[in-house]
C-alpha cells in the first residue's frame, strides 16, 4: 500500500507543473522520440538560452512557435547530442516543440509563457 502511494505521488506530482525560469536565465531541454520536458514553462521577457539534449534514437530539433510561425529554431540534433541557442522573447505565449518529420503530433512540444518584466 505504501508503494503504491508513493509511486501515486510521484506520478501526480508529475502532472501539472510549471518550471519557472529566472530573468536571463537557462532553460535545459531534454528531447525523446514523444516527450519535450520540461512541457510547461515559464520565462520573463528577454534573453533566455536553451540548452536541448537528445534522448532519444531519432534527430530532433527545438522551434519556438508563435500562432502557427516559427520565431526562432536549432539546427537538428542528433541522437546523444546537444544543441543551443540564445532567443529574445516578448511577452506572448509560444510553443516549445520539435518539427523534424511528425514529432509534434506524437507530442514532442510543451507552452512557453514569457511574461512582462
Amino acid at each position: 500500500m505504501i508503494v503504491t502511494l508513493a509511486a501515486f505521488a510521484m506520478i501526480a506530482g508529475g502532472c501539472g507543473t510549471i518550471e519557472v525560469i529566472p530573468p536571463g536565465g537557462q532553460l535545459t531541454v531534454a528531447l525523446t522520440e514523444y516527450r519535450l520536458r520540461p512541457q510547461d514553462v515559464e520565462v520573463s521577457a528577454g534573453s533566455l538560452t536553451i540548452v536541448a539534449h537528445n534522448y532519444g534514437r531519432q534527430t530532433h530539433n527545438v522551434v519556438i512557435l508563435q500562432h502557427g510561425r516559427a520565431q526562432d529554431s536549432m539546427q537538428p540534433i542528433p541522437p546523444g547530442a546537444s544543441g543551443d541557442m540564445t532567443v529574445y522573447l516578448a511577452p506572448g505565449r509560444y510553443v516549445l516543440a520539435s518539427t523534424v518529420q511528425s514529432d509534434q503530433a506524437l507530442g514532442v512540444y510543451g507552452t512557453l509563457v514569457v511574461r512582462s518584466g
